[in-house]
C-alpha cells in the first residue's frame, strides 16, 4: 500500500451522518433492517442507540426514494430549538399523558397531510382539481402563509387554539372540527386516488432538545401512532420514524397502549461482526484506492502484527478492535480514524494494535458518558451505580457485585445525587440495579453451557434469577474508563465474550424476514393451477416480484388498464441502478417492466403474441412471462421458434420465468447478504437467451417435399 497522504483525523468518515454524506452514500451497508424497510411496509419505527446508523439510513432512504420517478420525499429532521418550541405548544395539557398524546396525534396528522397536499397542489395531475375541494384549498393557503419550516407552521397553526385558556377537555373535543381534519382527510384521499405520486415521509432527530419525560413521551407516541395509521391506510404513503431506544423505552414506560399500538411497528438496528467489517472494508477501499473486493484481504492490507498475542490482522485481529466498542459504526469509525491518524504521524501506512490502544481510553470514556446520558432519565441512579465499580476487577461473582452496590446509599449522599436517584436505588435495591445494568449492556452474565459471557443491549431484563456464585463481567469497552485492573481481554478470553450484537443476533428483523419469506414460499403450494385460480397466482407473483426486486424496481403494481379477459400483467418502474437492469434499459429501452402471470404450465403462441402487444413506448422491447412451468429453459420446437420469430420480426425479447425462479431467489433472500444473487440470476438468464436461444437455427420440422 502506498504511503499515507496528508494526515487526516477523519480518514474513514465523519462521526455524524449529516457531515458524512460524501462517504456514506457510496459506502452504505445494506443491513437487514434497511432491506426490510424498502422491501415491506411492516414497520414504521427504526430504533437504535446513539451511533448505530439511524441518521445514515435516513440519508440513504432519502437518496434512494428521492431518485424514483413519481416519488416525493418529505424529510423532517429538526434542530433542538425547533423541538423545544414545538414542545411548548403542549404545555397546557401536561397534567395527563393521554391529553398530550391525543393533541399530538391531531397535530402530527394535520401537519403531515398538509405537507402532502401542498405537493399535490403543484403536481400537474392534481393541481387543477384542488379548486374543486374548497376546504383543502383554504387550508393549503393557510399552511403556506405560515412562516418557517414544518414545526413553526404547526406552532402558528395550533398555538393560539391550544393556549387559548379554555378547558383542556373542551379543546381536545373540538380540535378535530376546528381544523376540519375529517373533511381534509376525505378530500386528500380523493386527490391521492387521481395521482400517481408516492409519498415517503422520513422523520429523524426528534430527540434534539428532547426531554425524556411523560410529556415528551406522549408527543413521540402521537407521532408514531400517526405514522402507523398513514402507513396502513394509504398504499402510496410510506412513513418511517427514526428513534433512539432510550426515548422509545420512555414511551413504553408511560404509554398504557404501547404493546397494542406501538410495539409491532418497531424494527431495532443491530450490527454484527460481519456487517461492521464490511463497513470498515468499504471505507478503507475508498480511502486508500485499493480497488480490492475481498473484505478480509482489505483489512489485512491496512493492518499489521506486533508479535504473538498482539496480532491485528485476520478476523480475530478485527475482533480485538471491536472489544473497545459497543458494536456501533460510530464507535468503530472513531476508534479507527484515530488509530490511522496515530500511524500516519509515525509515517506508517498500516495500523498496529498499539495505535488502537492509544485512543481506546478516550473512546472508552466517551462510551461511558453516552451510557449515562442515554439512560439517566430511565435509571436515575445509573451514574453513581457504574462509578461503584471503578478501580476494581472487571469480573466478579453476583454476591461480590451485590457487595459493591450495597455501598450505593452512602455514595448517593456523598455525591449529592438528586432525590430521583436516591429514590431509584431505594426502590431497586442492589439486586434491581444489577438487573438494570444488565439491561443496558454494562454488565453481562456467564452461561455455563456455552462457557460464554452474554451481554444484552436492548433493554431486556435477565430471563432467570441470579444465584450467589453466578459470574458477572463488566463490558470490556468500559474497562479503561473505569480504570479497572485490566484493560483488555486475552485472546482465549475474547472467545468467551458473547456480545449479542455479534454472535446471538437479537434483532427480530432477520427472523421476521425469514418467516415472511417462508410464508410466501409456502403460500404458493395452496394455489391450484388453472385459470380458475389465476387471480390468486397473480397476487402471489406480485408479492414475489415486490420482494425479489425490491431496490431494483419501484412502484410495482397491477397495470391500471388491465381489464381485458385473462390479462395478468404487473408493471414496475426500472430504476436501472444495478448492472442487469441498466443493461435492460440500455439494450431494450425498458423504463417500465411488464410481467404477465399465467397460472398454468404450457404457454402458446397466443400468450407470446399478447405479451408482444404490451411492449411499446415506455415498456420497451422486453417482457417477462411468469408460469407454473417447472423449468426456465425454453423447449425446442414451437416455443423456441415463437421467441425467435418475435425477436427477429419486432426486435422484442420475451423471457419466460418459471415459478421456481422466484422460489430459488426467495430462498436465497432469507439471508439478506445474498441480495446480489437476484442480479446474478437474471443476468445469467439473459445471457442464455441472447447467446443460445436467439442464435439457434429453427427447430421446426421441415415438411417433406412431394
Amino acid at each position: 500500500m502506498q504511503q499515507l497522504k496528508p494526515i487526516r483525523a477523519t480518514l474513514l468518515g465523519e462521526q455524524t451522518a449529516e457531515n458524512d454524506i460524501k462517504l456514506l452514500l457510496p459506502n452504505f451497508i445494506e443491513t437487514p433492517e434497511y432491506r426490510s424497510i424498502i422491501e415491506t411496509k411492516d414497520s414504521t419505527v427504526v430504533v437504535g442507540r446513539r451511533g448505530t446508523g439511524k441518521s445514515a439510513m435516513f440519508a440513504k432512504l432519502q437518496n434512494f426514494w428521492g431518485g424514483q420517478k413519481g416519488a416525493n420525499v418529505i424529510a423532517i429532521a429538526p434542530e433542538d430549538y425547533q423541538t423545544i418550541s414545538f414542545r411548548a405548544v403542549f404545555k397546557p395539557f401536561h397534567e395527563k399523558y393521554s391529553y398530550v398524546r391525543s393533541i399530538s396525534r391531531v397535530v402530527w396528522k394535520y401537519g403531515l397531510i398538509m405537507e402532502m397536499l401542498c405537493h399535490l397542489a403543484k403536481h400537474f395531475k392534481t393541481r387543477e382539481r384542488i379548486s374543486q375541494f374548497r376546504t383543502v384549498e383554504e387550508h393549503i393557503k393557510l399552511w403556506q402563509a405560515a412562516p418557517g419550516g414544518f414545526f413553526n407552521k404547526l406552532i402558528v397553526r395550533f398555538g393560539p387554539t391550544l393556549r387559548s385558556g379554555e378547558e383542556v377537555e373542551l379543546i381536545i373535543g373540538s380540535i378535530h372540527s376546528d381544523v376540519n381534519l375529517v373533511e381534509i382527510e376525505a378530500q386528500f384521499l380523493e386527490l391521492l386516488k387521481s395521482s400517481s405520486v408516492r409519498f415517503f415521509i422520513l422523520i429523524d432527530r426528534l430527540d434534539e432538545g428532547y426531554e425524556n419525560d411523560e410529556m415528551g413521551a406522549a408527543i413521540v407516541s402521537g407521532a408514531i401512532a400517526v405514522a402507523a395509521e398513514l402507513n396502513k391506510r394509504y398504499d402510496h404513503v410510506r412513513p418511517v420514524i427514526f428513534q433512539r431506544d432510550n426515548i422509545l423505552r420512555a414511551v413504553q414506560k408511560f404509554d398504557p397502549d404501547y404493546t397494542r399500538n406501538i410495539e409491532g411497528e418497531v424494527i431495532p438496528i443491530h450490527w454484527d461482526t460481519h456487517q461492521l467489517q464490511n463497513l470498515v472494508a468499504k471505507r478503507l477501499n475508498s480511502a486508500f484506492s485499493l480497488n480490492m473486493e475481498h473484505v478480509q484481504k482489505i483489512w489485512d492490507r491496512c493492518t499489521a502484527n506486533e508479535g504473538l498475542g498482539r496480532e491485528l490482522q485476520g478476523k480475530d485481529g478485527f475482533k480485538k478492535c471491536l472489544q473497545f466498542t459497543l458494536y456501533r459504526p460510530r464507535d468503530l469509525l472513531s476508534l479507527l480514524n484515530q488509530a490511522f491518524f496515530n500511524a500516519a504521524r509515525e509515517q506508517r501506512s498500516s495500523i498496529v494494535l498499539q495505535d488502537v490502544e492509544k485512543t481506546a481510553k478516550t473512546i472508552s470514556g466517551t462510551r461511558l458518558d453516552d451510557l449515562k446520558k442515554e439512560y439517566i432519565s430511565i435509571i436515575p441512579s445509573l451514574p453513581v451505580a457504574v462509578s461503584m465499580f471503578e478501580h476494581g476487577s472487571p469480573e466478579m461473582t453476583y454476591q461480590d457485585a451485590l457487595g459493591v452496590l450495597d455501598g450505593m446509599s452512602q455514595a448517593l449522599k456523598v455525591s449529592n445525587a438528586g432525590a430521583l436517584a436516591q429514590q431509584d436505588y431505594a426502590i431497586l435495591k442492589s439486586d434491581g440495579v444489577i438487573r438494570s445494568l444488565y439491561s443496558v449492556g454494562f454488565a453481562g452474565t456467564h452461561d455455563e453451557n456455552s462457557n460464554t459471557f452474554t451481554f444484552c443491549h436492548d433493554g431486556r431484563q435477565p430471563d432467570r434469577e441470579f444465584t450467589a456464585h453466578d459470574r458477572i463481567l463488566i463490558h470490556p469497552c468500559y474497562w479503561i474508563a473505569l480504570n479497572l485492573s485490566r484493560n483488555a481481554l486475552e485472546p482465549d478470553e475474547a472467545e468467551q465474550i458473547n456480545d449479542e450484537y455479534e454472535i446471538k443476533v437479537t434483532s427480530v428483523s432477520p427472523e421476521i424476514r425469514s418467516q415472511r419469506i417462508g410464508a410466501l414460499i409456502a403460500e404458493l403450494g395452496s394455489i391450484e393451477e388453472g385459470r380458475g385460480h389465476a387471480e390468486e397466482f397473480e397476487q402471489w407473483v406480485l408479492i414475489a416480484i415486490q420482494t425479489v426486486f425490491a431496490g431494483h424496481l419501484s412502484n410495482i403494481e397491477r397495470k391500471a388498464n388491465g381489464n381485458a379477459v385473462q390479462r395478468r400483467d404487473i408493471v414496475g418502474t426500472n430504476l436501472a441502478k444495478s448492472h442487469v437492469w441498466h443493461r435492460i434499459e440500455k439494450d431494450y429501452e425498458v423504463r417500465h417492466v411488464v410481467f404477465d402471470a399465467k397460472n398454468y404450465k404450457s404457454v402458446g403462441r397466443d400468450e407470446y403474441r399478447q405479451m408482444s402487444t404490451y411492449l411499446h413506448g415506455q415498456y420497451g422491447r422486453l417482457g417477462f412471462l411468469v408460469t407454473r412451468d417447472d423449468d426456465d429453459s425454453l423447449r425446442a420446437g414451437a416455443e423456441l421458434d415463437w421467441v425467435r420469430e418475435i425477436y427477429t420480426t419486432d426486435k422484442k425479447l420475451i423471457v419466460r420465468l418459471s415459478y421456481k425462479f422466484f422460489l430459488k431467489l426467495l430462498g436465497k433472500l432469507r439471508n439478506p447478504e445474498k441480495h446480489d444473487a437476484v442480479d446474478s440470476a437474471l443476468s445469467s438468464l439473459l445471457d442464455t437467451y441472447e447467446r443460445r436461444y436467439l442464435s439457434l437455427p429453427s427447430t421446426r420440422a421441415q415438411k417433406a417435399k412431394k
